[in-house]
């Protein structure tokens, strides 16, 4: 169902040990520091230039008025938030999210961190492995971290961004821990601009507050249309996205849908009525009770 499971508790010797493989060095050595440039001097030739890895590296969502106002797209090294404004918004929220999970596969074989705290287990459940593969997201990229404690999920989240040997990480944190205040946001985004991870911070169940994320999304869910000719049939998923900070430009509003099989977004078509077709005529044999009812009267009881 999974590539691997870990509980997060007092010991995180299991997780090191899987991002070391995952960086191809030895358990216990940090990565490398760059290397020092030497002095220039007349006689020495000028040293060449590094490009930064990633850094200016987009992940577009192929809309044009929203990668429009993104800058091209949502920046692969930063962080992101993602939040429900409440407790059944939750699951919408969590599709949007592992929706640009998908997309962050395309072209990129490394695998994905997803480390949950249990709160927000126990209220929205664990990744179901099948429904994710339908969803467009396949769960052997996955490594799933399950915390106990809000501190742990921020420390995985973490490590997790400093780790190139990930393609992205989100970290799913229910309501408001004390934890997450706005120094915990920056380091965070501090941490994927270094590192050139992509960070998503899912939030159940929370208000806006400041943060220093470079986009965030309030996730509403949005009613599905229709396939091609199969008018009575279920449609893709479908959201309304309220963009609430964009460090790149303006904000917005927009309903998009997500097509698994291309792992593309779209905008969503016009919703239609609840009830498209007229409701059922009353049976012929028995009474109209609207019509056959009286004058209710209030009365006081006594005695």
């Amino acid at each position: 169902m999974r590539a691997s499971v870990f509980m997060a508790g007092d010991d995180f010797a299991g997780l090191r040990r899987r991002i070391a493989e995952i960086e191809g060095r030895p358990l216990g050595v940090e990565a490398p520091p760059s290397p020092a440039v030497p002095p220039q001097g007349p006689e020495r030739p000028e040293a060449p230039r590094l490009a930064p890895r990633r850094a200016e590296k987009l992940l577009p969502f192929g809309v044009e008025g929203l990668d429009c106002l993104l800058g091209g797209g949502l920046r692969r090294n930063a962080l992101h938030e993602v939040r429900a404004e409440t407790t059944r918004a939750g699951s919408a929220a969590t599709g949007f999210a592992a929706a640009i999970l998908a997309r962050l596969t395309v072209g990129d074989d490394r695998p994905l961190l997803w480390v949950m705290e249990e709160a927000a287990v126990r209220e929205g459940g664990h990744p179901h492995g099948p429904g994710l593969d339908r969803f467009g997201l396949d769960p052997g990229r996955l490594i799933v971290v399950v915390t106990r404690r809000p501190e742990e999920t921020l420390w995985v989240f973490e490590e997790g961004l400093r780790c190139a040997g990930l393609a992205g990480v989100l970290g799913e944190i229910r309501g408001h821990p004390r934890v997450l205040d706005l120094t915990a946001s920056r380091r965070l985004a501090l941490r994927a601009r270094d590192g050139g991870v992509m960070g998503i911070l899912l939030r159940q169940a929370a208000a806006a507050e400041p943060g220093a994320a470079a986009t965030r999304w309030l996730v509403e869910p949005r009613p599905a249309g229709t396939l091609d000719d199969f008018a009575a049939g279920i449609g893709r998923p479908a959201w309304r996205l309220h963009l609430e900070r964009n460090r790149a430009g303006a904000t917005g509003r927009f309903d998009l849908e997500w097509d698994h099989d291309a792992r593309s977004f779209a905008l969503a078509p016009l919703a239609t009525p609840a009830l498209s077709r007229p409701g059922a005529a009353l049976p012929a044999d028995r009474p109209d009770l609207a019509r056959t009812a009286g004058t209710v009267v209030a009365y006081r009881r006594t005695g």
